[in-house]
């Protein structure tokens, strides 16, 4: 015969009691995380990126046309502070890391440099003749990206 005992009975229930909320607290957290409210953004839903093109660079086809003779050019972000994700000259990327900081980059002929807002490129002249020289620098604020794609040729 089965014997019962009221003790062992009550902490069964109590465990299976316990699990339940347990369950129904994450359920409920789970609809209540994700927000109704106008202007909300689901995880991921980053507002990109909005520049302002200080020096009005000239822009053909999405890559900025920077002249034979090279210059310094500002562009400033409206929304977010952003820092260097990478850096590709030639289609070759290059060790941003080295500086410690991500905040700039340099070589022989060219520089970026990163302060609060403002991401400033400078460019040196073409010397030697070559057919170009391409720049892709890629800039991060976290979970959001953006590029810019820069040319430079000596017109021969």
């Amino acid at each position: 015969m089965l014997q019962y005992h009221p003790l062992k009975l009550i902490r069964t229930d109590m465990n299976h009691l316990f699990k339940i909320s347990i369950f129904l607290i994450a359920v409920l957290l789970g609809f209540s995380s994700c927000g109704d409210e106008p202007g909300d953004r689901p995880i991921g839903d980053w507002e990109p990126m909005k520049w302002n093109n200080v020096d009005n660079l000239a822009k053909v086809n999405n890559i900025y046309v920077i002249p034979e003779e090279g210059g310094t050019f500002t562009f400033e972000c409206k929304n977010y502070k952003p820092w260097l994700s990478d850096v590709i000259i030639n289609t070759e990327h290059q060790d941003i890391y080295s500086s410690g900081s991500r905040k700039d980059y340099k070589n022989d002929w060219f520089e970026v440099k990163i302060t609060d807002k403002k991401v400033v490129f400078t460019f040196e002249e073409i010397e030697e003749p070559m057919t170009g020289r391409t720049v892709e620098v890629v800039v991060t604020a976290g979970d959001i990206f953006d590029f810019f794609v820069f040319q430079q040729q000596k017109i021969q």
